[in-house]
């Protein structure tokens, strides 16, 4: 015998089935069509948003018709087909990762006004579908833009869907009361579906916050920083904070990036390498990044508390890859970012790392492990570095002007320098490879590191230096110097890095020097 609830959820089925259906010949399939030709950037995104929307919305039909069968075949048969048959019970986290992606196309469409500047295009046709367009929706006035109505037809049944989903199924959890073998798949279904309704609010309300952004900043601050999917979390125009000693007459937090606008200037960092740090007394918090270090005050308390929240909270969910769920902070994962972090940074400031990408371990915003330096000029260093230095065993190549050859060094650092034990190979012809000048060529720093050496911190010999000696890049021919620094290594000492034998066919000269 089948429940009541069971017979509502099928009617509720089918009447959403047939609304989707409505909404792609009424809504989606006139705006593909009324997407005019791809020569705007602009115009050719807002296509392949909706092409995107009409896709989701597809998978959102068809998961309903198999939920619709399931609900069928049970109402039929009930002695023969079980509860927990039901497709939303039995696949209740498939069916709510197909609503997600038809909210993620959605809120991207709402984002960057997708509908609004597609329907101008047959704003006529629009105006004579709204008697349709009201059929389709619940309490609907005649009086608003066209853009809005599209927006309440493609958000309101689904929502209006979900709800009545958390009703039927909380209540079906009471009709068959707590034996019933089936009760925890209920339970969790109503709860999942539960969890949806907070997330369809906040993904709303985050893509109508960007949506109203994009007006209030001038085209070029548009056109750097407008996305489809990024959301703006936080604008210090509503909830005021000072920056210092950097400049910003705004400060924008977006789910993927920290910006910071003065004037026509925009600085942006990346949330995967931000670095919160409470500060001392309730009125400023500390931020961290690969070249900067700014505060955050506010005479405001509370206000203050709201920001540092909020970016500790975008930074995790940065680092995490994905939205949190239902809600920004309500992930499993621990609410506080860890402090070792692997990521990729160009850096701009002048210096020695100018223009250099670094991709590899950090702590505290310093490169900090093991990592990857690349130079523009095809200079480049693999290995441990400490507190933004070089630190440990490391290699480094230098290009040579003249051939697409290269000097390699494969010794110690020390605080961005050599030091120890190392070896030197270079092109035969060029034997300035073994002098002074060229094996400790700009490779010195006076930058002081800022922090002490952290957790992640690495040691300049053992197994994994070795290790990384074998990722060297050779020479076809060349000549190898062995290069001592005033000092023996551990491994020196220990006599577990030896001179290689002589090679018969490259017959390389070696000379110990003492630099």
């Amino acid at each position: 015998m089948c429940s009541p609830e069971e017979a509502a959820l099928l009617r509720l089925e089918e009447v959403f089935s047939a609304t989707l259906a409505r909404i792609n010949s009424l809504v989606l399939q006139p705006l593909l069509e009324a997407a005019p030709e791809a020569s705007d950037p602009w115009v050719r995104e807002c296509l392949q948003l909706l092409q995107q929307l009409h896709r989701s919305s597809q998978q959102l039909w068809d998961v309903t018709e198999e939920s619709l069968h399931s609900l069928r075949e049970r109402l039929r048969h009930p002695e023969a087909v079980g509860l927990e048959s039901l497709l939303l019970l039995q696949s209740a986290d498939r069916v709510l990762q197909v609503h997600l992606e038809y909210i993620e196309s959605y809120t991207c469409c709402v984002a960057v006004q997708a509908f609004q500047k597609t329907a101008k295009r047959r704003s006529e046709y629009w105006r004579g579908q709204r008697k349709a367009l009201r059929q389709v929706l619940l309490g609907v006035s005649s009086e608003g833009s066209v853009g809005t109505a599209l927006l309440q037809a493609l958000r309101q049944p689904l929502a209006h869907h979900v709800q009545q989903y958390v009703l039927l199924l909380l209540s079906l959890g009471d009709t068959i009361g707590e034996c019933h073998p089936t009760r925890e798949l209920v339970i969790h279904a109503a709860g999942l579906f539960g969890d949806l309704q907070s997330f369809m609010r906040q993904e709303l309300d985050e893509a109508m916050a960007t949506q109203a952004l994009w007006p209030t900043l001038s085209s070029r601050l548009r056109d750097v920083l407008c996305t489809p999917a990024r959301r703006l979390l936080q604008d210090s125009q509503d909830v005021p904070v000072t920056v210092t000693p950097l400049r910003a007459e705004r400060v924008l937090l977006f789910d993927d990036a920290l910006v910071l606008l003065q004037g026509h200037n925009i600085h942006t960092f990346d949330l995967k390498l931000v670095w919160v740090e409470p500060g001392q007394d309730r009125c400023a918090f500390h931020l961290l990044t690969p070249e900067e270090e700014f505060s955050f005050c506010s005479k405001d308390p509370q206000g203050l508390v709201v920001w540092q929240w909020k970016v500790t909270q975008a930074v995790c969910q940065a680092l995490r890859g994905k939205k949190d769920f239902p809600v920004l902070g309500a992930g499993l994962e621990p609410s506080e970012p860890p402090t070792c972090r692997c990521g990729a940074y160009t850096f701009r400031a002048e210096g020695r790392f100018f223009q250099a990408t670094y991709e590899g371990e950090w702590y505290w915003g310093r490169p900090h492990g093991k990592g990857t330096l690349k130079w523009p000029d095809g200079r480049n260093h693999v290995g441990d570095f400490c507190q933004g230095l070089e630190h440990g065993f490391g290699i480094r190549l230098v290009p040579q002007a003249s051939e697409d050859k290269f000097d390699c060094y494969k010794c110690h650092w020390r605080e961005g320098s050599m030091c120890g034990y190392g070896i030197c190979t270079a092109p035969a012809r060029c034997t300035k490879a073994t002098s002074r000048r060229a094996c400790a060529m700009d490779l010195g720093s006076s930058r002081v590191p800022h922090r002490p050496l952290g957790p992640c911190g690495t040691r300049a010999t053992g197994r994994g230096a070795s290790g990384v000696a074998t990722v060297s890049r050779r020479t076809a021919t060349g000549v190898s110097a062995i290069l001592a620094c005033g000092r023996l290594t551990s491994a020196m000492a220990q006599g577990s890095w030896l001179p290689r034998r002589v090679s018969a066919t490259r017959a390389p000269s070696r000379q110990t020097r003492w630099w």
